[in-house]
């Protein structure tokens, strides 16, 4: 009870230094929290988390004394963690997210928070109204990366929310670019709609809906709904075939863990690239982003594809880089079966790329496809070698790949063009 009463007077605290962030410059902000920080060391050396939640915020004044971060971002991070916390904690009293009903509470909460907090701490600077659109989606941005952080468990969520949060704010504060609250939302609404679908469906654990929520709301703000549509169609494509002859795969000791539901690990190293791509089209509208990001997006389909439906082959695969046999579901195994439906996955994105008119049948889309392929086998390259040998985990060998078929589709797309 003693502990729940400190941690609770803390909160207060620092939500009353949110409201005074306006009066504050960054070296008094850093003196304050600075002063607060070493009480905690001597008063409540057995609370962690309080104590994690004052380095965050230490952090984030030495942050804005010495390279400017804006007094905004610091109130929103305290607002995302304070309110989101507290309101995710009256339906789990754990430390981390574990539910849809938590996740909702804790991302309205979090945006409200952050929204109101950010714009009180410029509102004596006189912010015209672009400013409070902006706001707005930085406290969107903001609230589900945190929401992220705090649904994986971990013992530091105290220090990774506020700062984690902060730093994604910051992030896309200094690109500049934002859109309409209105449109913040309808993205908001349809990626967590799918989400939740896709978690009923076990297809996402929580950690899952979440990372795919952030990965969908930036590439709809920044590449548009056409964009969001091929990374849904990976994701719906991919969830479907991991339950393709699960059973058989589950007898064989090669099926999906946690009944084939994925997690942020699986989100970001099959979206990641993709992501960026669609960022910098946003900003900049280079065309060779868009066909890296088709090339990403056919590398994570034709990959997915190739290994959910090539171990159900009935011959047994031989290894990329020797052509031996070996047993179903190695890393870097390959067969007619997986190599068809790799290309069939690649090809389907391309298509639809076509058929959603986001560019043009010929050469163009031939550069996506091929690449997209070429991505599958750098992924079976890696897996015969450095997977195999402990050098790299599964996602970071589907990161490196889709980055690969991002690469080589913009090649030859100048090579054909």
């Amino acid at each position: 009870m003693e502990k729940e009463k400190h941690e609770g007077l803390l909160l207060i605290l620092f939500g009353c230094i949110a409201l005074m962030l306006p009066f504050f410059r960054g070296w008094q902000l850093t003196l304050i929290v600075s002063a607060l920080t070493a009480g905690v060391l001597l008063k409540c050396k057995s609370l962690s988390r309080l104590l994690h939640l004052c380095l965050a915020f230490l952090a984030l004044a030495v942050l804005s004394w010495a390279l400017n971060l804006p007094m905004y971002i610091i109130g929103a991070s305290i607002a995302i963690s304070v309110f989101g916390s507290f309101a995710s904690g009256t339906v789990e009293p754990s430390h981390y997210i574990k539910t849809i009903p938590g996740s909702i509470l804790f991302l309205f909460f979090g945006i409200v928070g952050a929204f109101l907090i950010g714009s009180w701490t410029v509102a004596f600077v006189g912010p015209g109204d672009a400013f409070y659109q902006f706001m707005f989606f930085l406290a969107t941005i903001g609230a589900v990366t945190g929401a992220l952080l705090k649904s994986i468990p971990h013992k530091t969520d105290n220090l990774t929310i506020p700062f984690g949060s902060a730093m994604a704010m910051w992030l896309f504060a200094g690109f500049g670019y934002w859109t309409s609250p209105s449109q913040v939302m309808l993205a908001l609404a349809l990626t967590l709609a799918i989400g939740y679908a896709s978690y009923m469906a076990n297809t996402a654990d929580i950690t899952g809906v979440l990372s795919g929520t952030l990965l969908g709301i930036l590439i709809i703000i920044f590449g548009g709904i056409k964009w969001f549509a091929l990374l849904l169609v990976f994701f719906v494509v991919g969830g479907v075939f991991t339950k393709y002859k699960y059973g058989y795969k589950e007898a064989l000791g090669i099926a999906q863990a946690e009944g084939g539901a994925r997690g942020y690990k699986n989100v970001f190293g099959n979206g990641l690239v993709a992501l960026v791509s669609a960022v910098g089209w946003g900003i900049w509208g280079w065309y060779f982003l868009l066909i890296a990001y088709l090339g990403a997006i056919a590398t994570s389909t034709g990959d997915t594809l190739a290994s959910e439906i090539g171990e159900t082959s009935e011959t047994l695969p031989r290894m990329i880089t020797s052509f031996k046999r070996v047993k179903p579901g190695t890393n870097g195994a390959i067969s007619h079966l997986g190599e068809t439906s790799a290309l069939f996955g690649a090809t389907l994105i391309g298509a639809l790329a076509v058929l959603l008119e986001m560019t043009e049948l010929q050469v163009v889309v031939a550069a996506p496809i091929l690449g997209g392929f070429i991505g599958v086998h750098v992924d079976s390259l890696l897996g015969a070698t450095l997977e195999n040998k402990g050098y790299l985990t599964n996602h970071s060998v589907n990161l490196l790949a889709t980055a690969a078929g991002a690469i080589a589709s913009v090649g030859l797309y100048y090579v054909l063009v």
